[in-house]
Formats: C-alpha cells, structure tokens, sequence
C-alpha cells in the first residue's frame, strides 16, 4: 500500500475555488485500486492536504495515465497561485480502525 499526499498552498482569496474544485471526492470512487480520499485544511488556513490512499504503485501510475486524470487537470491553471508538494509514501504499518455500532 501507498499513500500520496499532495501539499497545497494557496492565498487566502483563492482558498474557496480550491474549495470547490476539490469538493466531489466521489470522482475517485471508482478507481481501480483507489482506497481513499481524503481533503484536509489546516486550521490556520493556506496549507491543504489532499491525501489518496493506494493498494499499490501500479495503481496509482495507472490512475495518473487515465483519461480521467487527464480530463481533471487539463483545466488546471497555469497561472494558478496554488503551489503544490508532491510527496509518496510507502506504508509500513496499517491497523485497519474497528468501528463499533
């Protein structure tokens, strides 16, 4: 399993567009291999981490060779004031959480 975090910047005036944008996360439902989904925002404000759970590498190349990926980023903006880290993590240790009804 890896995980990907996406780390993002962005001005405080951009911060309800990136909003927006990332606000259907059931795109990724469907992915093969895509285990979760996760947007976060600091509590301060300007960070967000977007956060993709994978059952392996492959499957994350893949998603990122798809047409569907494609199709999400092609309207990115090239001037966009959001900087982005791109960082990928081996999983190492997972304990699966239990929930309880």
């Amino acid at each position: 399993m890896i995980v990907v975090i996406n780390r993002l910047h962005v001005a405080a005036d951009y911060s309800s567009h990136l909003e927006q944008a990332f606000g259907n996360a059931r795109r990724m439902d469907n992915v093969p291999g895509c285990l979760g989904f996760e947007f976060l925002r600091n509590e301060a404000g300007g960070e967000y981490l977007v956060v993709t759970r994978w059952s392996d590498r492959e499957a994350y190349e893949a998603w990122r060779a798809s047409d569907s990926f494609q199709q999400a980023h092609s309207r990115t903006d090239p001037d966009s004031p959001v900087k982005a880290e791109l960082g990928l993590y081996d999983v190492l240790t997972h304990t699966p959480l239990v929930l309880s009804r």
